[in-house]
């Protein structure tokens, strides 16, 4: 009677049932079944709490085979120095493989690679599979494991050589694949894969993609349930692209790495962004150049986002700001209602109508917010000026807010900024605000206030902090998911 009104035997069930999952080691979870009796029964009897194996103990791993009775198990098989658990523990486990509902292997010993010749026979319950080795050389493996005969939803495969030969996809979300030689994989290989995984959401390819096709021009694998994609590759761009179809909503990421001063920089990024043209009714675009390249499109066609670093190298920016600008008119751009860019060095054309800026921002027709960050203001204002035109076209007719972030007060125009502005004005495409932020006074406040003859709205002011780029916040800036991976 005593033991019963103890306060460990008063805790309620619901909160009892919850310790468990405090419990970050083996170690602990068998310290709880020494605390009273009632708990050692209590937990014992609780078959899905003794379904992780690492088998790295003998005694450990035939107790936890008999207290998970035939509740699925998670099976961790990590490289270590005395490997001898490969002939004991493990094979303790062996007989109930068919209970498998996630299996990972990482290392790169030949005594955890012999373990691959266990895994042939069926395992109806595998979920999740991850197997990632560190050889030198990439380990082969011919066909699915498991005789196909799984359920798989999460495929993870990384330094691993393979023909994509899996089957029963019908259920996989999710499949990273990373470190597989270029004349290890073909473009079909994969194509057929994606095929085979109609619930397709996650992708992501890290090194482990062909830099040439083998697949017909005119195939284009639909991939209607994918959420978000990510590309890590060298050289930028991939033909993969070509032949995927992404779906409304979903997001593409790319990571390049431009640190040697060969790389070819002009080259690969127009190639980048011809094979994205099918993105369509993008609505904002975040634009900088500094430190090498960040770009971020967003829109009810998905979201793209690229980055790049160049350390090192010494590519001329203006010349990269003029092919990537020019870049982007192969997109649909109509439908752009804020452009945010920073860092841009693009000098000014004598004639604006013919300047890279002008050709960029003609095409966005319903753009309502520019900012710009530490750029060089002059043809961006140049090119907003319907008097620089000789047919006065109105250049983004529907801008309403004009952001400027400025450090270099040489870069700071009032005199182009306030014609620009006045003949707007007369043309019928007068600005709501003006907003200037400086790390410094670079020209007067009442030259300043002389805009608002001409904007509804006018703000100057001085901030120790001004933002190295992406001022304009966007509409998915956890977009890259990088969490999820």
């Amino acid at each position: 009677m005593k033991n019963t009104f103890a306060p460990v035997n008063r805790i309620p069930e619901d909160v009892l049932s919850l310790i468990p999952s405090y419990c970050d080691t083996s170690e602990e979870l068998i310290t709880l079944t020494h605390v009273c009796r009632g708990w050692r029964e209590r937990f014992i009897s609780s078959s899905s709490l003794w379904t992780f194996l690492d088998c790295t103990n003998v005694e450990q791993t035939r107790v936890y085979l008999e207290r998970s009775k035939t509740s699925p198990l998670e099976l961790w098989l990590g490289e270590e120095e005395d490997a001898s658990f490969l002939n004991d523990a493990f094979l303790l486990a062996v007989p109930h493989l068919n209970r498998l509902q996630s299996l990972t292997l990482s290392g790169c010993s030949d005594d955890l690679l012999q373990l691959i010749e266990h895994f042939d026979s069926p395992a109806p319950l595998l979920e999740e599979l991850n197997l990632t080795f560190t050889c030198p050389e990439n380990p082969v493996i011919q066909g699915p494991l498991f005789d196909g005969n799984f359920s798989l939803r999460e495929l993870r495969l990384s330094g691993v050589t393979t023909n994509l030969t899996w089957g029963n996809l019908s259920k996989l979300k999710t499949f990273d694949l990373r470190r597989v030689p270029s004349n290890k994989m073909s473009v079909t290989q994969l194509l057929n894969f994606f095929e085979r995984a109609p619930l397709l959401r996650k992708l992501r390819l890290e090194d482990a993609f062909p830099t040439s096709s083998d697949a017909p021009s005119g195939r284009v694998v639909s991939l209607p349930n994918l959420e978000f994609i990510t590309i890590s590759a060298q050289p930028v761009h991939t033909i993969l692209l070509n032949h995927l179809s992404i779906p409304a909503g979903a997001g593409l990421s790319q990571d390049f790495d431009l640190s040697d001063d060969k790389s070819p920089i002009p080259i690969y990024l127009p190639k980048t962004f011809k094979n994205l043209k099918h993105l369509s009714h993008i609505t904002s675009i975040n634009l900088s150049f500094h430190s090498g390249m960040s770009l971020r499109l967003n829109g009810p066609s998905g979201t793209h986002y690229m980055s790049g670093d160049w350390t090192g190298a010494n590519p001329s920016q203006p010349h990269l700001g003029r092919r990537v600008l020019r870049s982007l008119t192969q997109f649909q751009l109509s439908a752009v209602e804020r452009f945010a860019i920073a860092a841009c060095r693009t000098s000014p054309s004598m004639k604006a109508e013919k300047s890279t800026i002008y050709q960029t921002l003609l095409p966005m027709k319903n753009i309502r917010t520019l900012t710009l960050t530490h750029c060089l203001n002059l043809p961006f204002i140049l090119a907003l000026n319907p008097r620089q035109d000789p047919s006065r076209t109105v250049v983004c007719p529907k801008l309403e807010d004009l952001v400027l972030y400025i450090t270099n007060g040489a870069w700071f125009c009032i005199k182009e900024l306030l014609a620009m502005v006045k003949e707007r004005a007369s043309s019928g495409a007068k600005l709501s605000t003006i907003t200037i932020i400086g790390s410094q006074e670079f020209v007067s406040a009442k030259e300043v206030l002389k805009l608002r003859d001409h904007v509804s709205q006018v703000e100057y002011r001085l901030d120790d902090v001004v933002p190295e780029w992406d001022a304009v916040p966007s509409d998915a800036d956890d977009a890259g998911c990088e969490s999820d991976w």
